[in-house]
């Protein structure tokens, strides 16, 4: 028999965004929560952002335990993506070809802002790759969704409507200065034609990312002078503008980004609610704990909010320029405490998720053709695969090999998200 299931140690990001030790979901899921105290070390004080489930040569987890019949197995330590290599078949036929995931779970744990960024469609992602592999780490695309863990969840995501920016620039000499009076023009002859609206938004966007540093600290100077004065307005989405361009500048000071503010949607997002950002949609997290999958990738184009490496150009040109509502997922109940964040435009990955009540017991069968990576968010209870028992908690994460189907048990109220590919992704495309 082979491996049936891989006990995972998960890979912890720092990234200067995320949250303190003794404020971050990472550092509690993983173990490393520790008290405040007076002898801290600088390693102490770092952040926690991100938790990664997978096999991304940029943070593999690695293997603690397999669960097998076969007792010769030894993997203590190593990276998942070696011991997938060597034993492909825990992927099931069709991925075992190439020996990889392909999706990534992971959890994030925002404390500040991260940049303004979009991630390239295939083509796109194969030629930055190419290119500047130093920048651009692998040839994959990138669509995710973010299911809110906490009710404080903030986001800007895709371009706001048209008619919201006009009116914006109308009110706000300072955006306007950076997008100038031809394109604001164009923005406004434009409306209700949804190709022309593009076409201005385009124009409008990319001329005001590439702002002068001069006149970007003098615009920003006012600016800022505007949001701190009394004023008086009827539009709680430019008041709701203000209010985070404040909170961004503390953040980050000059920076370009800020004024994207003016253009993107500004999300909030309860518990349970999920976002989705398609390939090419310009997005920031501001706030908030997520759990959040993707296709399998870390490229990321940025162009503000970031002491990292903008690529204006590369961005301005390849973003989803049309204007609208932001994108989410709505789960879909399959039983009682499950629900499933799927969408047919998303190819390599669902995510699970599973709440159950002390004493609750099911089986459940994740994906027969392929793996399946989960964790523990809160409670406890066990997980048994062919009489084999895995205690599971939170932070505990597992993944379960193609086709096999869990007991899963609630010793406590059990809270856990499974990530998987849907059944299409198996199936060959339809002839055309």
């Amino acid at each position: 028999m082979g491996i049936q299931m891989l006990s995972l140690t998960p890979f912890t990001q720092h990234y200067d965004w995320g949250k303190p030790r003794n404020q971050s979901i990472i550092a509690e899921l993983t173990g490393q929560c520790k008290a405040n105290g007076a002898d801290e070390s600088p390693s102490d004080t770092k952040p926690f952002a991100e938790m990664w489930m997978g096999d991304h040569p940029s943070g593999p987890s690695s293997v603690k335990t397999p669960s097998s019949g076969n007792k010769k197995f030894s993997m203590h330590g190593s990276s998942l993506n070696d011991v997938l290599q060597c034993s492909p078949s825990v992927l099931g036929k069709q991925l075992a070809r190439d020996g990889k995931l392909p999706f990534l779970l992971k959890v994030l744990s925002i404390h500040k802002a991260l940049s303004i960024q979009a991630h390239p469609d295939r083509a796109r992602a194969a030629k930055l790759h190419a290119e500047r592999p130093e920048i651009y780490k692998d040839p994959n695309h990138k669509p995710e969704i973010a299911i809110a863990l906490t009710d404080d969840f903030e986001a800007l995501c895709g371009f706001r409507p048209v008619p919201e920016l006009v009116a914006i620039l109308a009110e706000v000499p300072e955006v306007l200065a950076l997008v100038g009076k031809a394109a604001y023009a164009e923005l406004k002859s434009s409306l209700g034609d949804c190709k022309k609206e593009s076409h201005a938004l385009r124009k409008a966007y990319t001329k005001m990312m590439h702002a002068s540093e001069e006149l970007l600290c003098a615009q920003m100077h006012l600016l800022m002078a505007r949001v701190k004065a009394p004023r008086e307005s009827n539009s709680d989405f430019l008041e709701e503008a203000f209010d985070l361009v404040s909170k961004l500048y503390l953040q980050y000071g000059d920076d370009i980004g800020i004024f994207s503010v003016f253009f993107m949607n500004h999300v909030h997002m309860k518990r349970g609610e999920c976002l989705y950002m398609a390939q090419n949609v310009p997005h920031a997290y501001l706030s908030g704990d997520i759990v959040e999958c993707m296709a399998c990738s870390d490229n990321v184009v940025r162009g503000g909010l970031t002491p990292k490496f903008k690529d204006v150009e590369v961005l301005c040109e390849m973003l989803d320029y049309r204007g609208g509502p932001p994108a989410v997922v709505k789960p879909v109940q399959l039983d009682d405490g499950v629900r499933l964040y799927a969408d047919p435009d998303i190819e390599e990955f669902q995510v699970t998720h599973l709440h159950m009540a002390k004493g609750g017991c099911l089986r459940r069968l994740f994906s027969k053709e392929g793996p399946a990576m989960g964790f523990a968010c809160k409670g406890a209870g066990s997980l048994t695969i062919s009489g084999e028992v895995q205690e599971i908690g939170p932070g505990k994460v597992f993944m379960l090999a193609a086709g096999v189907e869990p007991e899963l048990k609630a010793a406590t109220d059990l809270e856990f998200f499974v990530a998987s590919c849907p059944p299409q992704y198996f199936r060959p495309p339809p002839r055309k």
